[in-house]
């Protein structure tokens, strides 16, 4: 053990020997070559779209309200150029003074003191002071061109892959009044030019700073002189929406000593063929990891949070992110604190989306009685000798063919769309006319459809109506806009006369669909859906007859397996039968139109000595479909 000690411990070496100052070196950590430090940070960023996210960044933290990026050609050399009506570099300071600090802090930012809090009210997300290295990835030449009122405008010039900068002034015209600020990029680098498309560009910027450019009032538009053909030259970029349902109660979640915690999270279907885009993370307004998958290092690669029935955003403005890429989050203590923070939501979330299952089963259920419509669909026509079970008919309700499903196919009409002439342009009966108020309406609540749900003749056509309306039911008054969608080739969607109106035109199939309308104003947004339901035409005496829906009903103790009460088709979801099948939909439809069947011919012969071998046939079939489904009965 002895030995064990000498060789190991502190006085390895130094056997009898007591430690003394002189052996004690201390000093600070220095860069041996400062520039070969820049140039690793510099290309620590490889993604130019990201890199020119940071440019547009500087411009949102400057306070500008008016952003231009503009690709084009300049004496032959592709150059990207952000131009804003920003404070300025450094206001405080003289042009030449403000730039040759710019160049020679590399690494300093001065927004590094400012606290969570502050962060979130200016949405400011910079504070490393490494963000203008970026151009890296995107061309050969930096150039920051900045003039304020009463000085003469300058330029810094930096160079890729060299530590010299250059400060001198410049003869510009004013662009934006006598305060501006552009940076120019010059010499694109031709891996970098397709990211940097205008549409590409836009799309890459509204979700990378949507939280930014949700909270200001900025006007950004990507403009691509450089681009040939039909492909868009000139691109507002517009923070994208999340569609959905939204999850109300969730936030904002305090975190003491790092601001609050925002959460903006949605429910959404599982339409085939949509992507739906996952939670992501965003810290003080611009994107920090695009999944919580992302996030594994702090043990958030989990449910709820990574669930694909979820999309929408978290943001916290206490993160610390890679300096280099801005990707990820630093393990820090605020990160700590956000990764607790974030259980006091799970239950909510998890509430959530039980809720959702509990629709989608129900929905289920709807889609086998419409198949099980679909299956007998004209059997009266052909088969005319058989009464049909009673249906409760409505004004412009179910045929005996009933609504059945189509394609998934949808269609759509947004708030741009084109109007085309409609035969009726007047309202839906039922929609109220509002007296005059004393008040103006209040802010959008909820969206209303009239009428709802939509029923339609094969070949007919109906107007639907929204109206966006306040808590207390008034039309709100602020620009409202629209957006249409129809799910289902049952149907024709066809924009209304006004953005809140459309046209629903049958086809020549029964069947089903669904119409969604999502309505948002500046700071709020709604959603409302109805069915849409196409009918086939009654014969002459028997508007009473059809494929009713099947009213589920509970008796354990009961061997009856589906009956009719007071015109009322009842099956028993506690037969061992129904129960065995229920979790596959195709043998749980064929089961149900076995029971259909046996209702018919006992309703169409009034013998009551057929119920008992019909029963039997009913139970032969669902023993053999038990055993195809790998439930064999014990």
């Amino acid at each position: 053990m002895t030995e064990n000690r000498e060789l190991f411990g502190p006085g390895a070496g130094r056997r009898g020997r007591r430690r003394t100052e002189r052996d004690v070196l201390r000093g600070k950590v220095r860069v041996h070559d400062p520039f070969e430090l820049v140039r690793w940070l510099a290309l620590s960023q490889p993604d130019p779209r990201k890199a020119l996210s940071e440019l547009v960044q500087n411009s949102l933290d400057a306070g500008a309200r008016r952003i231009r990026v503009l690709r084009k050609r300049e004496k032959g050399l592709p150059c990207l150029r952000i131009l804003d009506d920003g404070e300025g570099v450094i206001p405080d300071r003289e042009r030449p003074e403000a730039l040759r600090y710019v160049a020679t802090h590399i690494g300093h930012s001065r927004k590094r003191n400012l606290s969570p809090q502050e962060r979130l009210r200016l949405m400011t997300q910079g504070q490393y002071g490494i963000g203008l290295l970026g151009f890296w990835s995107l061309g050969e030449m930096l150039e920051i061109r900045s003039s304020l009122p009463g000085e003469r405008p300058h330029r810094l010039v930096l160079y890729r892959d060299r530590p010299e900068f250059l400060i001198e002034p410049i003869r510009s015209p004013p662009l934006f009044d006598d305060r501006w600020t552009e940076v120019v990029v010059v010499g694109l680098h031709r891996e970098a030019l397709p990211s940097l498309v205008a549409r590409r560009a836009a799309d890459y910027l509204a979700s990378e700073l949507r939280g930014q450019l949700l909270s200001r009032d900025v006007d950004l538009v990507v403009e691509d002189r450089m681009s040939r053909g039909r492909a868009e030259k000139v691109v507002p970029v517009r923070p994208r929406r999340f569609f959905g349902e939204r999850i109300h109660g969730l936030g904002p979640v305090p975190v003491p000593g790092h601001g609050s915690l925002e959460l903006e999270i949605y429910l959404v279907g599982d339409d085939e063929g949509e992507e739906v885009a996952p939670v992501a993370l965003y810290g003080a307004g611009t994107l920090v990891a695009e999944s919580f998958d992302d996030l594994s290092h702090l043990g958030l690669d989990r449910a709820p949070w990574t669930d694909s029935r979820l999309t929408g955003m978290v943001d916290f403005p206490g993160l610390r992110v890679a300096p280099g890429s801005r990707r990820g989050v630093v393990p820090d203590e605020a990160a700590g604190a956000f990764a607790r923070a974030l259980r006091q939501v799970e239950p909510r979330l998890r509430d959530a989306l039980a809720e959702l299952e509990a629709r989608r089963a129900e929905e289920l259920d709807r889609r086998l009685v419409r198949q099980l419509q679909r299956a007998f669909r004209g059997f009266y026509r052909q088969r005319s000798r058989y009464t049909l079970l009673p249906v409760r008919t409505e004004e412009g309700g179910d045929g005996p063919g009933g609504p059945s499903p189509e394609s998934t196919a949808g269609s759509e009409v947004g708030a741009a769309a084109e109007g085309v002439p409609v035969r009726e342009p007047e309202l839906p009966p039922g929609l109220p006319v509002e007296p005059a108020l004393l008040f103006p309406a209040g802010p959008l609540a909820r969206v209303e459809l009239l009428p709802s749900p939509v029923r339609l003749r094969l070949g007919s056509g109906r107007q639907v109506t929204a109206r966006a309306v306040d808590a207390d039911g008034r039309t709100v008054e602020i620009p409202v806009r629209f957006r249409w969608h129809l799910t289902g080739s049952v149907a024709t969607l066809r924009a209304g006369e006004n953005p809140d109106r459309c046209r629903i035109e049958a086809g020549d199939e029964p069947g089903d669909g669904m119409l969604a309308v999502y309505v948002w104003t500046e700071d709020r947004e709604a959603m409302a859906e109805t069915a849409v339901l196409v009918t086939d035409e009654l014969p002459p005496g028997r508007s009473t007859e059809g494929i009713p829906e099947p009213e589920l009903v509970d008796h354990p103790a009961a061997s009856w397996r589906s009956r009719l009460v007071e015109g009322r088709w009842e099956v028993n979801s506690a037969h061992p039968d129904f129960r065995a099948l229920a979790d596959d939909s195709r043998l749980k439809l064929r089961y149900l139109a076995l029971l259909f069947a046996k209702e018919v011919v006992l309703l169409s012969h009034q013998d009551p000595r057929l119920e008992a071998p019909l029963e039997q046939l009913v139970e032969v079939a669902a023993f053999g479909d038990r055993n195809l489904s790998g439930k064999r009965k014990r």
